[in-house]
């Protein structure tokens, strides 16, 4: 059958288009994240991660608590991605260690290239000093002292959350929509 000519596409064509690809997005983040937490055998654990993350950023005096991280390693990891027949590439710099009064390991990653971990391209600097972070009291989570990596992390809670909440709204309204087409 001719996806084209199918009732369901002929009235209100675009909207449901949006809806679905929406939908599919929604579901893809939600499974992603199921999977996450099947591997980490904590389910819930991982779904409640962005709930914490929104709630300590916005009462970052109660739950936000500055702290130093020890650098262990410090490298430079390449992610590729491909679409369309084109690969593109960016530098993520990858920092492992722990808080300083903590000997359980943590690894921090963030895009681009820090030139205060790197003398040159790829010779890591030995005199890193411990850098400041944000802890997360309720969860644990570390996040880097630097705003845009701070602004980074929030926008990805919230988003987190919007999709979970948006996957049952979307499946109603989709099924709404084809019964009524």
């Amino acid at each position: 059958m001719n996806l084209k000519n199918h009732p369901f596409f002929k009235k209100y064509k675009y909207v449901k288009i949006i809806l679905l690809v929406h939908f599919i997005f929604s579901l893809i983040v939600c499974v992603s994240m199921l999977v996450h937490g099947i591997k980490d055998k904590d389910i819930l654990g991982t779904f409640e991660k962005a709930f914490d993350n929104h709630k300590a950023f916005n009462n970052p005096e109660k739950y936000l608590k500055k702290e130093l991280f020890v650098i262990d390693t410090v490298f430079i990891d390449i992610e590729t991605s491909s679409s369309q027949g084109k690969s593109t590439s960016r530098d993520i710099t990858v920092i492992r260690g722990n808080l300083l009064h903590s000997t359980k390991k943590k690894e921090l990653r963030f895009t681009g290239m820090n030139l205060n971990f790197f003398h040159d391209t790829n010779i890591v600097n030995e005199n890193i000093k411990p850098i400041k972070v944000w802890r997360n009291t309720i969860n644990d989570e570390v996040f880097l002292g630097n705003e845009r990596e701070f602004e980074r992390a929030k926008t990805n809670a919230v988003s987190h959350i919007y999709f979970y909440f948006s996957i049952i709204p979307l499946f109603i309204i989709l099924l709404i929509l084809k019964k009524k087409t």
